[in-house]
């Protein structure tokens, strides 16, 4: 005998004793699995929770009757499409038509007929099953070509359908065009609003595109955010290049989800078969190289692939790679510039600036990895290594008798996402026995810009907490962001650098002669210093001097030197601090 799992199950719903003894007499030796309920209320339990083959329901019962049970059925999406086959002792044309109405599929009426009983429930099981059968090997089909929540082809289908395209392309000597988009700031819709009004957002998108492809074109929706759109040409890049630009001028296009307007942009990736491959896996792979390129010159544009975008994402992968093995390889240092003091023409501070020392490639410069860093979430551990490594040297100095100076150490905007960023600091502290008045952090001006004053770990109560310990607080680069007096105000800050940008041409350019004026005399309104950074002329101090800046960073006075040399400099120095050159 078939095992049960195989068997179709048959649900017979009757108040009387005597007619389920007979149906289950006559159906016994058919091999069906035959489940028992004495009224309305139990079939509708035992249905649900079944979801048998075939249902026998007596029409007469006291309570729940059956044209109601039949009726309950019909409304419940799972049982909807159940079989239902009414069996009454009433012989009435009335009857048989209310069954009808309320969903049943036939009648059989009492006392049953051996044969007939058998031959009906027969066909309507081997029907039954069959017609599950197809709906699952359909669905199937569809979970294997189709993304649920859009409803736009996946991955799977989208190569098929561009195996064939291609190959058409190539008989034919048509050009395609491959257009790979993803949305901008994404994951914060996700983070902020709640993946609900992201999935709708996602809909909302794959409708756009959809409304605005030709015909003959496919979209497809490979994962998260990633879309993809291809399409034959007769020319490809004026055609494409007009896609682009409806698509990212529709996306951008307000939406509204939940009383929410949202207005959200995309970046775009473009290949074009056969210039930039012949494979749709390769025509893929360069889009999303355009992809990247598009997002790092501003978003909400698109970009055509070459080869040198290859090359470049090459590097990159290279780079990440080895990035990932820096610290574990000891391959990053320290080096050091020192600020000198206006006033005394002694070593006042200095900033750590990290290098990375490459086995094959030298030193790689902090801006070609900096960045990548940012995105790979190693900035953290990299950021905390510079930290500790930067405290442990100026402990060393200050052990070894040598002047004690503040030494400045860069953070991140990501370092300060981190909840556990403060007791980081302070556990490193304690670790090298430095004094926290020894301790300089370097902030941008966009992360206070950033500040959420609803937070309880906010930037603004971590920075107080970092000052009230004795740590100073510099903001980097000022001048080039927002440059807001306001939040000088608000925020708890003890020095302004000015950035090397303005002070290059200072001598030569009103304007950043007149920028750099204003800043020092704002700062020292607000009684916080000036370090001016990037001075390599006489021209450029004695412009500072005059305006009463305090400390001067630059290669007038040392590059950024290693260690060893910094050390013979601060011995140096206290004994024979530099000569700073007398005002005019």
């Amino acid at each position: 005998m078939a095992d049960k799992t195989d068997k179709s199950t048959i649900l017979i719903v009757d108040d009387e004793i005597v007619s389920r003894y007979t149906v289950e007499a006559l159906l016994s030796s058919e091999g069906y699995n035959l489940v028992f309920a004495e009224c309305g209320e139990d079939a509708l339990e035992k249905a649900t929770e079944l979801v048998p083959d075939l249902m026998l329901l007596d029409v007469m019962m006291p309570g729940m009757d059956g044209f109601e049970v039949c009726s309950h059925l019909r409304a419940n999406p799972r049982l909807a499409e159940l079989p239902v086959v009414m069996v009454t002792a009433l012989d009435d044309r009335e009857s048989r038509l209310r069954g009808l109405q309320v969903g049943a599929d036939d009648f059989m009426s009492k006392p049953f007929d051996r044969a007939e009983l058998r031959a009906r429930i027969r066909t309507i099981t081997r029907l039954n099953r069959y017609r599950r059968l197809v709906e699952t090997e359909e669905k199937l089909v569809y979970l294997a070509n189709y993304d649920t929540l859009t409803g736009l082809p996946n991955r799977n289908l989208l190569m098929e359908r561009m195996r064939q395209t291609l190959g058409r392309a190539n008989r034919n000597h048509q050009g395609v065009t491959v257009l790979t988009l993803d949305l901008d700031n994404f994951q914060m819709i996700n983070e902020s609003l709640g993946h609900e009004v992201g999935d709708n957002l996602l809909r909302e998108v794959a409708q756009r595109l959809t409304g605005l492809i030709s015909e003959g074109a496919t979209v497809a929706r490979l994962s998260g955010d990633e879309f993809v759109v291809f399409e034959e040409a007769d020319d490809p890049v004026k055609q494409v290049s007009d896609t682009a630009q409806r698509i990212l001028d529709r996306i951008s296009k307000s939406m509204t989800f939940d009383n929410h307007e949202i207005v959200i942009t995309a970046s775009v990736g473009i290949s074009v078969f056969p210039s930039d491959g012949e494979e749709a896996a390769t025509l893929l792979k360069n889009a999303n190289a355009a992809l990247s390129r598009a997002k790092s010159q501003g978003k909400n544009t698109y970009q055509f692939f070459t080869t040198e975008m290859n090359t470049v994402a090459i590097k990159r992968l290279i780079l990440e790679n080895q990035l990932r093995k820096v610290l574990e390889r000891n391959e990053l240092c320290l080096y050091y510039q020192p600020q000198i003091s206006l006033t005394t023409g002694r070593i006042a501070g200095m900033e750590a600036l990290i290098r990375w020392q490459h086995p094959e490639l030298g030193f790689v410069p902090p801006g070609q990895f900096i960045s990548v860093a940012e995105e790979m979430g190693l900035i953290i551990p990299i950021g905390e290594w510079v930290l500790r490594t930067a405290c442990l040297q100026n402990q060393a100095w200050q052990t070894a008798g040598l002047p004690k100076v503040r030494i400045a150490v860069n953070v991140s905007s990501r370092q300060f996402q981190q909840p556990n960023l403060l007791q980081a600091i302070k556990d490193i502290l304690i670790e090298t026995r430095l004094n926290p008045t020894y301790l300089e952090l370097e902030l941008t001006e966009s992360l206070l810009m950033e500040e959420d004053h609803d937070k309880k770990n906010s930037v603004f109560a971590t920075l107080s907490e970092l000052q009230g310990m004795g740590v100073h607080i510099a903001i980097d680069d000022f001048g080039t962001g927002y440059s807001s007096l306001s939040y000088l105000k608000r925020f708890p800050v003890n020095i302004l650098k000015v950035d090397r940008s303005f002070v290059k041409d200072i001598g030569t350019n009103k304007d950043d002669a007149a920028i750099t004026t204003a800043i020092i005399a704002m700062a020292h309104s607000l009684q916080l210093s000036v370090v001016a950074e990037g001075v390599e002329t006489t021209e450029q101090l004695t412009f500072l001097h005059q305006r009463q800046c305090e400390l001067i960073q630059g290669y007038f006075f040392s590059p950024p030197i290693p260690v060893k040399d910094m050390t013979k400099l601060l011995v140096s120095n206290d004994a024979q601090p530099f000569v700073i050159p007398p005002l005019p």
